[in-house]
């Protein structure tokens, strides 16, 4: 199961990933011409259709066609290149991996609230300021939302969302998982030639985090299988995309 990439390490700004269906014009926009205008009100309602489309629910929780859409958009530049055609098959990996994220994330989010987790609102201020600090300027900032087609307030609420799967996946994952020093000192004498920086051979000292770091690696995806495998038996899972799609198609 692919969930890694995106999941663990989560960055706030991919709540701006939305191509396709957004662009919808602010007051520092240039003005539009008719037939452009007439485009982003259409793609204004596609984006409002798409919140309120169900593909999945996650113990009631719902996931949206909206949130479907910019998980793949994150997705698929791994799997499709710039000019490549279009593939089928691909699309559908794609899907279906972006919608195996989105329902990791709704199962950690609901774990995380479970085990009594709370972002407290200077946590979530700090990370608003962090997304309008990368995109520069205040103007800017207004522009993304816009063309996302989301509040402010929502998002917040992802910002919220994202922080407490880092802090339910710390507790259940990474703090679980511990290294021992006995398999650190094996590799080592195992491989211990191939261990080498700038000034030649490395030390154990010198090559232990790099031990520890391939070492926990195995371990982090074991762990992760195991915990998520567990939420995913006791939850209750939905899956509605196929006639979500067939409804969304028919906004114009």
């Amino acid at each position: 199961m692919n969930r890694r990439p995106g999941i663990i390490t989560l960055t706030i700004l991919c709540v701006f990933t939305l191509a396709g269906i957004s662009c919808s014009r602010d007051k520092a926009a240039p003005k539009l011409s008719p037939e452009q205008a007439k485009m982003a009100e259409a793609n204004k309602r596609s984006i409002e259709a798409s919140k309120k489309t169900t593909v999945a629910k996650v113990n009631g929780a719902v996931v949206t066609m909206y949130e479907l859409v910019r998980e793949m958009n994150e997705i698929a530049p791994q799997y499709i290149k710039p000019g490549q055609e279009k593939d089928p098959q691909v699309d559908e990996k794609v899907k279906k991996e972006a919608l195996d994220r989105l329902i990791y994330r709704e199962l950690a989010v609901q774990e995380a609230l479970r085990e009594g987790m709370k972002v407290g609102p200077e946590t979530i201020e700090g990370g608003l300021k962090k997304v309008k600090a990368d995109l520069k300027s205040e103007d800017a900032y207004r522009e993304k939302l816009t063309k996302s087609g989301i509040t402010e307030e929502e998002l917040k609420k992802q910002i919220e969302r994202n922080i407490l799967v880092e802090m339910v996946t710390e507790r259940e994952i990474f703090d679980k998982v511990k290294v021992d020093p006995e398999q650190v000192k094996k590799m080592y004498a195992k491989k211990r030639a191939s261990y080498r920086g700038p000034a030649g051979q490395m030390s154990f000292e010198e090559a232990r985090p790099l031990i520890e770091e391939e070492l926990m690696k195995p371990a982090v995806n074991k762990r992760e299988d195991e915990w998520v495998d567990g939420l995913r038996k006791a939850a209750k899972i939905e899956i509605t995309l196929d006639q979500s799609a067939k409804e969304i198609h028919k906004v114009k």
